[in-house]
């Protein structure tokens, strides 16, 4: 079927991109740079914390408590990548936004449950 002349002119004077309600762009980039910036410091500002805490509470040597925490810092790093992957390639972005909150979510919840199973019934002697 062929198009009239008509409309083969209007969609050579349409603009391709509709710039009046344009989002993103340099609009977005102070906030990706901050959070990207804080994002860093919370890493820094933990990672001789976590040392002190391998070392005390676990008993590890220095070069082991180091050896995880480059592996924590090198999956953290890399997960955002296959989040976008696997997003952009399978699930789509609000259903791998739901999935990460979800799970993290859970993760929260095991970790205080064991939290607390720790603290009140292995503390107890209920078992021995």
């Amino acid at each position: 079927m062929e198009e009239h002349p008509k409309d083969q002119m209007n969609m050579l004077n349409e603009k391709l991109l509709d710039t009046r309600n344009q989002k993103g762009g340099l609009k977005t980039l102070p906030f990706i740079i901050a959070n990207e910036a804080l994002e860093k410091v919370a890493s820094y500002g933990l990672a001789p914390i976590m040392i002190m805490y391998l070392m005390q509470d676990y008993g590890l040597g220095m070069s082991m408590g180091t050896k995880i925490l480059f592996m924590w810092s090198a999956a953290t790093n890399f997960m955002p990548v296959v989040g976008a992957f696997l997003s952009d390639c399978y699930f789509g972005r609000f259903s791998m936004i739901g999935f990460g909150s979800f799970s993290s979510l859970l993760v929260c919840i095991i970790k205080q449950s064991f939290n607390i199973y720790t603290q009140y019934v292995c503390k107890a002697d209920l078992f021995r």
